[in-house]
């Protein structure tokens, strides 16, 4: 028996998640992990971030120290500039802390 047709394995995922319209979901989930990955001192964001939200090229995130969400206000255009390097494209236009 011969096959007529085959494909990847990545070539049936990438299909079924544009069929399934889950792009936008999974775009949210990497820059979520990008953000908990961003280095601060010892630490990460991800340790002193509670909620994230993303809609619009606007990630929110809520800081749950004063001290660190100053420092981070001063760094926001940084940040995003570092989010968009680590997703390999213009996805994150500004960052919100709240």
């Amino acid at each position: 028996m011969k096959r007529a047709f085959t494909r990847s394995l990545g070539e049936v995922i990438a299909d079924y998640v544009q069929e399934a319209h889950l792009e936008e979901g999974l775009l949210e989930t990497r820059i979520y992990a990008a953000w908990d990955a961003i280095p601060l001192g010892n630490a990460t964001l991800g340790e002193y971030t509670s909620r994230h939200s993303f809609r619009d090229g606007v990630l929110s995130c809520r800081i749950r120290s004063s001290v660190v969400r100053a420092h981070l206000q001063a760094q926001a255009a940084m940040l995003c500039a570092r989010l968009n390097e680590a997703m390999g494209g213009e996805y994150v236009k500004q960052v919100k802390l709240l």
